[in-house]
């Protein structure tokens, strides 16, 4: 008896490091986070929009009005992808919400 029961709990100890390392192999690859890559000017055009939208606003509202939670970035036109193309796309739209 005292050999199976050696092999019994050798056998119980290997199934249950197997166990704890699939576990712990499944839940650390459960909530990795996504690489989401942005390209630098789609960035930039929405930081210009960002903060050209606040502006546009306070351009209506006046200066010491609080701005607004930013409507999401849109795809820049052509030609206009930089943080100035940004900042005066958001200014416009800005002002037309604020109206």
């Amino acid at each position: 008896m005292g050999i199976f029961y050696y092999i019994k709990i050798k056998i119980r100890m290997k199934n249950y490091i197997i166990f704890t390392f699939i576990f712990f192999a499944f839940i650390t690859t459960s909530f990795s986070v996504p690489n989401i890559k942005e390209t630098t000017t789609q960035s930039a055009f929405c930081e210009g929009w960002d903060e050209g939208y606040c502006e546009g606003w306070k351009e209506i509202k006046g200066r010491l009005s609080i701005c607004p939670v930013t409507p999401v970035c849109p795809v820049p036109e052509i030609g206009r992808n930089s943080y100035k193309g940004g900042y005066n796309t958001g200014f416009v739209a800005g002002m037309r919400a604020a109206e």
